[in-house]
């Protein structure tokens, strides 16, 4: 391997958190040293395109496999690999998409093939059918991989088996944020703006959830909690910052539960860490989470967040603005959990930094941490452990 490493990074698309965790290693690497490229199966925007190519690399879109076009889909990926001239090919990708992209990769004459886990359990896994289709896909993944990569414990048993581990052999990459903004307080004139905006009085509390409308972030029961929270004489306003599938159908359900005076329905916004700032707490009530990337961001901007006990500990930066409840538990449980978090004593924006750095979730941090993996100087690796 020669000085400056070529990696080739494969996403299933852009938009959602396996672009962004790409989107930041890119932006955090040095390009004297590493060279990243990305294909997937969307288009991207611009800015994205332009970050990439900032950083010496280039984009490229694949065509979906399919039976009819088989040949045309071999050859691309082909064409692409071998003119690329890469060290590695990274493959966000699993189960049988990882075999024939492992496969492909090898009749490329590459032969670093790292398998990347991202997500940490499915809908449906109770089943016994689901429960035998897993083993066979970790089985599967794991076959297709020189170098297993995760961001978080969870996401490594549930794609890869507990086994590895336990073994520590996977390179637990965090999910990092870009630190820049986070740690500046907002003024109080941007505060009243957005007071105005959405409709919050002085005295309410902010509570804020950022996700996608899908049965993995569990947005019923966020309502029903809201609606506790209403009963209970809180007066508050709750922000759900996002988009999904399960827009529409959730809007009309907070309507239906007589939530519209107290709940705010943003969509997507471009201004999430201003948001965090104006919260007096957040929620993240998940069935299930590889690592999700928005506890980061709100420990770092200084907002205590309540999450389920499904989403890994790895989370916690050590800050006390962490506390995890049972999806088991009722939601008075969940409302005293709340209220308890919007009251704590937030760290100084110093501490704060200096926690999330040492534990790589930095931009900067984390694409050190993945080039020492790439050098081969690093190969295996566990969420919150310090580095130097």
């Amino acid at each position: 391997m020669g000085s400056k490493i070529r990696v080739l990074h494969i996403i299933p698309g852009f938009g959602g958190g396996i672009s962004s965790h790409v989107r930041n290693i890119i932006n955090g690497i040095n390009k004297d040293e590493v060279t990243i490229d990305v294909a997937g199966f969307t288009p991207y925007p611009d800015e994205f395109i332009a970050e990439v190519n900032n950083k010496g690399g280039k984009t490229f879109t694949l065509d979906n496999v399919r039976i009819h076009n088989l040949g045309k889909c071999i050859k691309q990926f082909r064409e692409i690999v071998i003119s690329g001239n890469y060290d590695a090919i990274h493959m966000h990708l699993a189960d049988v998409q990882a075999v024939y992209f492992s496969i492909l990769t090898s009749t490329c004459g590459i032969k670093r093939k790292i398998v990347h886990a991202h997500i940490a359990d499915q809908q449906g896994s109770e089943k016994a059918l689901f429960k035998i289709r897993k083993k066979i896909n970790q089985i599967l993944t794991v076959s297709s991989a020189t170098d297993l990569a995760s961001c978080s414990k969870l996401s490594s048993e549930f794609r890869f088996g507990k086994k590895y581990v336990d073994e520590n052999r996977v390179m637990h990459i965090p999910n990092s944020i870009n630190a820049t903004n986070y740690f500046e307080k907002i003024s109080e004139d941007e505060i009243a703006k957005y007071r105005e905006e959405f409709k919050i009085k002085e005295e309410q509390l902010i509570i804020g959830h950022v996700g996608f409308f899908g049965y993995q972030k569990n947005h019923p029961f966020m309502f029903k909690i809201a609606r506790r929270l209403k009963e209970r004489g809180v007066d508050f306003v709750w922000l759900f910052i996002g988009t999904g599938y399960n827009f529409d159908e959730y809007v009309h359900l907070a309507e239906i539960m007589g939530l519209g005076d107290c709940v705010r329905f943003l969509g997507r916004r471009n201004d999430v860490c201003a948001l965090y700032k104006i919260m007096n707490v957040s929620v993240l009530a998940s069935f299930f989470e590889g690592l999700p990337t928005v506890t980061i961001e709100t420990q770092a901007a200084g907002t205590a967040t309540v999450i389920s006990d499904s989403i890994s500990d790895e989370t916690d930066m050590g800050l006390n603005m962490i506390k995890r409840v049972s999806l088991n538990d009722d939601v008075d449980t969940w409302s005293d959990a709340i209220l308890e978090m919007s009251k704590i004593k937030v760290p100084e924006a110093e501490e704060r930094k200096r926690n999330i750095e040492k534990r790589a979730f930095t931009t900067l941090t984390a694409a050190k941490l993945y080039t020492k993996f790439l050098k081969k100087e690093i190969m295996t690796y566990n969420l919150g452990t310090e580095i130097e």
